[in-house]
């Protein structure tokens, strides 16, 4: 090469050149010299795009191009140097590593099946293939709120088989029609059934056995008091019932961010049907005895998604005798029917 085109010039930091992804089946040994004059044109046009060409190599078609910024070498085809704007490989593998550790993971190397994918080592420490594009939409605008980011498949998966377990269940597999929001689970602790549940709904504990399940009034439910404390507002307290009061609080209530809450009752109740009918005498009693206690429906609108059964503090010992004298009876109706033992037949 002549001493002007090699004006600028950088020493080269990357012994071995980048070969696109599309003549990576290309054995080395085909990168060799080829020899044959530079094009003045062709060096004028990788200049202005930000190379030099240093040598011809594989045939007459390709050339090495020398990024003028970190002084890497890509072989490229000479027709994208004169008709494009080629990229330095370097200088795109040094940016998708720094992408990759503003998220937290390390990129370990390209998918040798897709070019628009990477393996990434995640901070659990399991590698998976995320797409270079998403991970760098990803370190630009930060994680969408109430999403984790990406997650990994395999602690996502164990996660749900945790929970499932926790319910009686066992996960099987990933949904037959597909589904990412999907899996197959089997009723481990029922009768044997497996079904296809939603991940959701697993979370929440809003799903059933559709085999040997009961319905909401047959099965076992729960009469609660919960709390919640809303900024600049103050405490508030909920009279409600629900088969799974903790669901109730964390997924189907709506509540904003900014508000702490927690369950401070809970009365069981042998079925729904009946914790319904004590719940609606019980607000009936409240309203009836502290009127002043009820929060306008429109006091807590955008707090929470519910505009009723919502009382002042204040009354909180009296909500809870109440509760305790609806405990007794539910205790006393229930030993009144057990059968006695020592009757004989």
């Amino acid at each position: 090469m002549s001493e002007k085109n090699s004006r600028g010039r950088l020493p080269r930091k990357h012994k071995q050149p980048y070969v696109p992804h599309r003549s990576r089946h290309v054995p080395v040994s085909a990168w060799s010299t080829y020899d044959d004059e530079i094009p003045q044109a062709w060096q004028i046009a990788a200049i202005e795009k930000g190379f030099i060409i240093s040598r011809r190599v594989r045939d007459r078609y390709h050339v090495a191009l020398e990024c003028m910024t970190c002084g890497a070498e890509t072989f490229q085809k000479a027709y994208v140097v004169r008709t494009a704007r080629p990229q330095c490989a370097a200088c795109l593998d040094h940016r998708r590593q720094t992408e990759a550790a503003a998220c937290g993971y390390t990129l370990l190397g390209r998918d040798d099946t897709n070019h628009k994918y990477g393996s990434y080592r995640l901070p659990c420490g399991h590698v998976v293939s995320l797409q270079f594009g998403r991970v760098s939409r990803l370190a630009r605008d930060g994680r969408v709120p109430g999403r984790p980011g990406y997650r990994c498949p395999e602690c996502h998966t164990a996660k749900i088989s945790g929970l499932a377990a926790k319910r009686g269940w066992t996960l099987v597999g990933p949904d037959p029609e597909g589904s990412a929001n999907y899996r197959v689970f089997r009723h481990q602790e029922g009768c044997g059934h497996e079904q296809r549940i939603a991940v959701a709904n697993l979370e929440t504990g809003r799903f059933g056995c559709a085999r040997c399940g009961e319905v909401w009034s047959a099965a076992p439910s729960s009469i609660y008091v919960m709390e919640f404390v809303v900024p600049d507002k103050g405490t508030y307290i909920k009279l409600g019932y629900s088969k799974n009061p903790e669901s109730r609080l964390h997924w189907q209530l709506g509540l904003s961010k900014k508000i702490s809450s927690r369950i401070l009752h809970q009365l069981a109740m042998p079925t729904g049907h009946q914790a319904q009918k004590v719940e609606k005498k019980l607000h009936n009693t409240v309203r009836h005895r502290f009127p002043d206690a009820v929060v306008p429906t429109g006091e807590l609108a955008g707090w929470i998604n519910v505009v009723s059964e919502i009382y002042r503090p204040a009354i909180l010992p009296n909500i809870l005798t109440l509760l305790e004298t609806v405990g007794a009876k539910v205790r006393s109706t229930a030993e009144n029917r057990k059968p006695n033992s020592g009757t004989q037949n």
